[in-house]
Formats: structure tokens, sequence, C-alpha cells
């Protein structure tokens, strides 16, 4: 009865916010509330609705096409391009899942999961620490390498004994601790590179953003710590676990800020912008074993008698090692650069108009996540009919995950393209254009909080980053927003840099509710559709408290010129 209850009243705020939208559209007087209406369906529906985040994804889309066309001034091939602009574009994250998906499943075939599960647990003892030794530090060192976590470490929790709930939280919030130093650094580096045609004469180096990011990890990755203990175990998990979240989590945050600072302020990196997420979450782990190593009341565990055998650990570990490997690898600027160049423009696409992408297929994750998979076969030592029964089981849970992934980025795009042109085969770009949904909600922001606006500015990563399906895409489209933004409320490029790097912090938050990430990580374990729905509900009041304290933070950096 109670779900019926929230199921209609939040059909009829839907109906009554739309209502309300399309009529001061009309009226002319603000078109605000119509670009947000695709947003707040989306989260409305997955967290309320308790509809899946692929259908909301879609339904999202078809929304955000019609708003585009019809009230946003957006050819209908422009709205049709970008939808197929941001599909191609979601590659490197959609396929990096269901590669990440496979890989899970024969492990899980082989007992290579159960195996680990062992292993993790003599390490560290008791829910708490295995859930901030998996979630918070090893969380981070591979969702630095590329490898998506969501979709890695449900069945190896749920393995572990913790329960479906929790086993998805723990995965969710374990993406991205670092909130931007994922993925090889790619939504620092990105931004960075896109600044130089966005933003230009006014050009963002990658260091400086990293470190404008940095300052705010302190609380942030603290935060999510406690936040895994809070889904784990309510009050009683956060306070047993106090000391070990603090530890981990200030490490994690130190490790960044320290390397980064360092290559800051001496104009040398000396250690790889893209490999500093790695060293975080090889520091947060060490502090954590450290930590049980050195408690007074700690007691030695004896080995269980299945224990395994370190030839059956090596086996068992073997596809993750070959993948860190090869991420390492990869990450080396020098090699990553010639594996780009090397299929020259053989695998640049035109999607519409002037607009191509080049997939880098060579140097992207995905490619390398398959040659792990292929490797793993053999070091796993599956049979035919382990790897075939691992691959049925692959093939009937993927497609969800890859399209919900891919449908957020057709959101995304379709937003930031609305009310452009085709003229003589070219996408005239106006990102000033008072009918684009992006610069409308921005630009009402900044006029809504003027000098406020800095306390405010983070919202905008959060909700981007939701709808985009990624902070790195969140990060690129609402650069030229958070730039106008900021040159009208008077700020200096310095403090620029600060909002810029809260925007980028906050849109690594909203992992937590991204529901292409929870849908993600429900699938691997098989869980019904509800569970996406009430992982939202506890995951969207850790993400705005969370939000809130980054905006706090960032007022106070700007007042203090940090």
């Amino acid at each position: 009865m109670k779900e019926k209850t929230v199921s209609a009243v939040s059909i009829l705020f839907l109906l009554i916010y739309g209502l309300g939208a399309f009529f001061m559209a009309w009226n002319g007087t603000s078109m605000f509330l119509l670009a947000f209406y695709p947003l707040l369906m989306i989260l409305v529906g997955v967290a309320f609705l308790r509809q899946s985040g692929l259908m909301m994804a879609f339904i999202g889309l078809v929304f955000t096409i019609i708003l585009a066309v019809l009230q946003f001034d957006t050819p209908i091939e422009v709205a049709l391009g970008s939808t197929a602009y941001g599909f191609v574009n979601s590659f490197g994250i959609s396929i990096s899942v269901s590669a990440t998906m496979l890989l899970i499943f024969l492990m899980k075939e082989a007992g290579a999961l159960e195996t680990i599960s062992k292993v993790i647990k003599q390490q560290v003892a008791g829910d708490e620490m295995r859930a901030l030794y998996i979630g918070i530090g090893f969380g981070s060192f591979l969702s630095s390498l590329g490898v998506v976590t969501p979709a890695l470490f449900p069945p190896l929790l749920v393995a572990m004994g913790f329960s479906p709930m929790s086993s998805v939280a723990i995965a969710v919030l374990g993406y991205d601790p670092t909130t931007s130093f994922s993925l090889l650094s790619i939504p620092i580096t990105l931004p960075a590179e896109a600044s130089k045609t966005l933003i230009f004469p006014f050009v963002i180096t990658p260091v400086a953003m990293a470190f404008k990011i940095s300052i705010f990890l302190p609380v942030v990755s603290t935060g999510f710590a406690f936040a895994i203990l809070w889904l784990v175990g309510g009050r009683t998990s956060m306070r047993r676990g106090a000391v070990p979240a603090t530890i981990c989590g200030l490490t994690l945050a130190f490790a960044c800020l320290g390397t980064v600072s360092l290559d800051y302020f001496t104009g040398v990196e000396y250690v790889p912008l893209r490999i500093v997420g790695v060293v975080a979450g090889l520091c947060a782990m060490m502090a954590l074993h450290v930590y049980q190593k050195t408690r007074p009341a700690a007691v030695k565990k004896e080995k269980p008698s299945d224990y395994p055998t370190a030839k059956t650990i090596l086996r068992s570990f073997s596809p993750w090692i070959i993948l860190t490997s090869l991420a390492a690898a990869v990450s080396v600027p020098q090699v990553g650069t010639f594996l780009q160049n090397l299929p020259g423009n053989f695998e640049k696409i035109v999607i519409f108009a002037d607009q191509t992408i080049d997939l880098n297929v060579f140097s992207q994750i995905y490619t390398w996540i398959f040659i792990a998979v292929l490797l793993s076969v053999f070091t796993l030592r599956l049979t035919v009919k382990q790897a075939k029964k691992a691959a049925s089981v692959w093939m009937k849970h993927f497609i969800g995950p890859f399209l919900a992934y891919s449908l957020y980025f057709c959101i995304a795009y379709v937003m930031a393209n609305s009310a452009k042109t085709i003229i003589d085969g070219k996408l005239i770009s106006q990102p000033y254009n008072s009918l684009n949904m992006n610069v409308v909600l921005g630009s009402t922001l900044a006029a809504i909080f003027g000098s406020g606006y800095v306390f405010v500015a983070a919202s905008l990563g959060l909700f981007g980053a939701v709808v985009g399906g990624s902070e790195t895409s969140s990060n690129i489209l609402f650069l030229k927003i958070q730039r106008t933004a900021a040159q009208n409320t008077g700020l200096t490029d310095a403090e620029f840099m600060t909002v810029y790097g809260s925007h980028a912090v906050a849109g690594g938050i909203a992992s937590a509710i991204t529901p292409a990430k929870i849908n993600n990580a429900v699938v691997t374990i098989d869980e019904p559709r509800d569970t996406e729905s009430r992982i939202m509900q506890k995951h969207l009041v850790i993400a705005i408290l969370l939000t809130v304290t980054t905006g706090i933070l960032t007022g106070v950096f700007v007042k203090l010129g940090i």
C-alpha cells in the first residue's frame, strides 16, 4: 500500500511539475524547469517509481529529444545525430562494462571469486574492515586503472557473505572515492584538453585541475568511507569502523593531494597523473593492513583447513594481475600515444554533419579487458563447458548495462547540441544561444544565486553526471557554462578553477546515484528490479549531503584564496 502511495504521489508530482514547466515556457517566463525535466523524471522514476535505470534512460532520451525539437529550437537531424554521437562516444565506458562483466562471470564459473573471498577475509577481519578494504582501497585502485567496479565487485562481495544490498552499495560507492582519478584520470585530462577550444584563451592544465580537485578529498573521500559503513550496518557499523574509515579515507585523500601538490608546486610531473589514483588506492589498502596488524586486540587468525594453496591463489588472481599489468602499460603516455596513432584515420567515424569520433580502439581500456579475458581462459584453466556457461550468462545480462550507459550519453549530447543547427554540412556551435538546454540551466542558476553561486556550482556537476552517465561527460559539457557563470559573477581565473574543481568532485560523487552504474551492479547478481530503487533512495541522501558539503567547502576555499 505504501509503495502504491509513493508511486501515485510521484506520478502526480511529475505531472504537475511538467504542466507548470510547459506553462512557464509557453508564457515566456522561464525555460529552466523544462530543461531540468528529463533529469528530474529519471531520478523520480528510478528512486520512487521503482523503474530500472535502463527503462528511465530510454524514457528520458525520448522526452529530451521531444523537448529539444519542439521547445528548444533544435532541428530533428541535430537531435537524432546527437543521439548517434552520444551512443558511439559511450563505447569507452559501455563496452568496458560489458567486457568486465564477461571477465567476472568467467572468474565466478572457475571458482576464482570464492578463492579471492577467502584470501581477503584472511587479510582483514570484520565486515566493516572488509567493506572499507574493498570499497575504498581496492575499488580506487581498480577504477583508476579503468576497471568498472559496479560490474566487478557485487558477485565477490556476495561470496564474502555481504547482503545483495550491501554488495551493490559497496561496489557503486567504491567506484569513485577519489572522484576524478578513475579511468586513468580521464575525467581530468579530457576537460583540460577541451579547454583549448571551449574556453580559449584561458587554458586548463591537467595538474592544476587535479590540485583543485584534491583539496576537497580529505572531506569527501572520508565521507565515502563512512557512507559505506552506514549502508553496511547503519550507526553500529559507523561506530565500530570509525577509526579505520577515517584512516583509509584520509590516506586515500592525502595520497592524491600529496602527489598532485608535488607536481603542482614544482612544475615537474614526478608522479604521472594517470596513476595517481592507483597509488592512492594502494596506500589506502596498506594503511588498513597496518592498522589491523598494530591493533592491541588483534589476534592472528589461523588459516582455515580449506584455505587455498599459493598456486591456486595466483591462478585465481591471474585475471586481475593480467588486466592491471596491461592497463598500467597502456597508461604510460608514450605507449598510449603510439596505440592511438597506430590505425591512423581508419578508426575515425563521421557521425553527422562534421561531427567525427576517433574510436582509438587500441588505446581504449575495453580492448585490453577483452585481451585479459582471452588470456584468463587459459590461466583459470576453464573447461569448454565452463566457458560456454559463463558466456551464456553474460549474453543474458550485458545488454542492459551496455544500453543504459549508452542512452545516458545520448541524453547528454542531445542537451549539449540543443538549439544548434547544420549549415553547409557543419554543426554551428552557439554555446551562448539562449535556447541551449545546458546554457539555460547554467545561466539561470548563476542569475538566481549571484555571488552565492560558488556555493551551488557543484550541483551542476552532480546532475550533469547523472544525466551524462559519467563525470567526464559532465566536466566537458558544462565547462563553458561554469566559465560563463564564473565570469558573470566576477570570479577570477583562480577562483573559477576552484569552482570547476568542485564541479568535478560533485560529478564523481554522482557515481553513487548514476542509474547506469546501479543497474550494472544489480544485474551482475541477478537481483530484482526494485533493488535499484531502494539503492537509489539511500544513495541519494549520501550524494546530496556530500555535494552540499562540497559546495560549502567551495565557498570557504574561494574566500581563503585556495
